[in-house]
């Protein structure tokens, strides 16, 4: 039996065995990233921010939609798609959120068919981006953030070639791609303009020459010039709802990349210590520099760009999680371009890695079987507080938004747009009071005030205790002790409180 076992040739083992291995596991993490993304809460409540989405989708004509995308902190990009879509599949849950689960499968097999060149590193950014945990939960939800993810990965993909060969078609496309990731999301504009100053620095009079390539930036230019003065309004201290940065914001990043915070540190750190290798290597002239300009501009921008927008929030209240969700395809794209590198000295490197993401992912996913109620959006939710006032009989609510953001102007009646939302969708012409937001004082006497002894009233109060300045932090939900004659239920879970309350019959 001796003969069945003959061992391959040392010199071939390696490379056969990663030639073989690296497409089995690029698949298997594009099966378990598609599984998490389907089983990632399509189906739950709106939460918050999506039911923002849902009532700007929901409005009828064009002005309407205009007035609503000028008092929003989002470009209109991601909105107006939604509006168009939602005319043809109407303002369910599941369809508002289809978009953004397509656009999230997309963009790995993207990557798999166009990403780069070289075929391994396609495998690998495209296993270790659909392995993201910052793909699973926007997957599911219909905010601007699949769309993001995926407009920044085609930028990618086209600043990559634009660096490595300027040609005014190429320009252009990056230029409209950058157009319109900053018409999604205002913060995609730093690792836009990071990368615009390494084109110039780099390439020079050959960028120059494609100077047509502007023309995409003027209506985004317009666009911000419009809209920027209410997103500075959110500037001042009295609207800011999250607080500075605390040292543990520097896990986010690696475990942004692998899922498991260890792993990640040690993962970025491996990388840094190779580039700073190679760097010193090709600086003495012993060795090449490993990369192309493209590659190196590209990876280089998201890691300046995450510096820059994080440590503004170490400094001023500026920055949530989502921000650096621009930047991460450059990563993963590092991670990629550095497992190339480094399948030289170590062929098989890419394998542990991969392995461990997709552990990750599958624990991420049991997690998501197992208890799909655990989502913050059975938590911060008004579908399920409005169903439960809806089957009370009430045709009148009073909704308070607490929250800092809430001393902001609201002359249209947004807010009682997005509280009234899903008894207008049930079909209940319900009127809503939106109170002002109290700076001082109590809010429970406010909302009792406020429905008076209105028949059919309801009481629906929101707010984030873990939030300075909210009133409900410092004066919880005492409606039902103060006057008996209401029944109150909390749909929230601490820190979280989502406050319905109904007059008993």
């Amino acid at each position: 039996m001796a003969d069945l076992a003959l061992p391959l040739s040392p010199s071939r083992a390696p490379s056969d065995l990663q030639r073989d291995l690296l497409p089995l596991l690029c698949w298997t993490a594009l099966a378990i990233g598609l599984a998490c993304r389907l089983l990632a809460g399509i189906d739950a409540p709106l939460w918050l921010d999506e039911t923002f989405s849902a009532a700007i989708a929901s409005q009828h004509d064009l002005h309407s939609l205009m007035r609503w995308m000028l008092t929003e902190l989002s470009g209109p990009t991601y909105y107006s798609l939604l509006c168009l879509w939602e005319k043809i599949v109407g303002n369910g849950n599941v369809a508002l959120r289809l978009p953004s689960l397509a656009m999230s499968i997309a963009t790995p097999l993207l990557i798999l068919w166009c990403g780069h060149p070289d075929r391994q590193v396609r495998m690998i950014w495209a296993a270790v981006t659909a392995l993201s945990v910052i793909g699973f939960d926007s997957a599911t939800q219909a905010r601007p953030y699949a769309l993001l993810f995926l407009l920044s990965t085609v930028q990618a993909i086209a600043f990559v070639r634009l660096m490595d060969s300027p040609r005014t078609a190429t320009a252009l496309l990056w230029t409209a791609i950058s157009a319109l990731m900053v018409l999604t999301h205002y913060h995609a504009a730093v690792i836009c303009g990071l990368q615009g100053i390494a084109y110039l620095a780099v390439c020079r009079s050959r960028a120059l020459r494609t100077w047509p390539a502007l023309l995409p930036l003027l209506p985004m230019v317009l666009w911000m010039a419009w809209h920027l003065p209410f997103i500075f309004s959110y500037s001042g201290t009295d609207a800011v709802w999250y607080g500075t940065l605390g040292l543990d914001a520097l896990w986010l990043i690696p475990s942004l990349l692998t899922g498991l915070t260890w792993p990640g540190v040690i993962l970025l750190a491996a990388m840094l210590g190779s580039f700073v290798f190679d760097m010193i290597a090709a600086f003495r002239g012993r060795d090449r520099w490993p990369y192309s300009a493209g590659e190196t501009a590209l990876v280089a921008s998201g890691m300046l760009a995450i510096a820059i927008v994080m440590g503004i929030g170490f400094l001023i209240p500026s920055f949530t999680a989502r921000y650096v969700l621009p930047y991460v395809p450059a990563l993963l794209a590092g991670v990629a371009l550095w497992a190339r590198r480094m399948a030289k000295p170590v062929p098989m490197i890419a394998a542990p890695l991969l392995c461990m993401m997709i552990g990750s992912a599958a624990a991420q996913l049991a997690g998501y079987i197992r208890d799909p109620q655990a989502d913050i959006r059975y938590v911060f939710n008004f579908e399920q507080p409005s169903a439960w006032i809806a089957r009370h009989g009430a045709d009148r609510l009073v909704f308070l938004w607490d929250s800092p953001t809430a001393v902001l102007d609201d002359p249209d009646g947004h807010i009682a747009s997005v509280g009234g939302f899903f008894l207008h969708r049930a079909g209940i012409p319900a009127q809503v009071v939106v109170p002002r937001w109290p700076r001082t004082g109590d809010p429970n006497r406010l909302l009792l005030d406020v429905a008076g002894n209105t028949p059919r009233t309801a009481i629906l109060w929101a707010y984030d205790a873990s939030v300075p300045r909210t009133r409900g932090r410092t004066h919880p939900s005492r409606i039902q002790q103060i006057d008996g004659a209401w029944d109150c239920r909390d749909f929230g879970r601490p820190p979280i409180a989502v406050i319905a309350c109904v007059r008993r019959h």
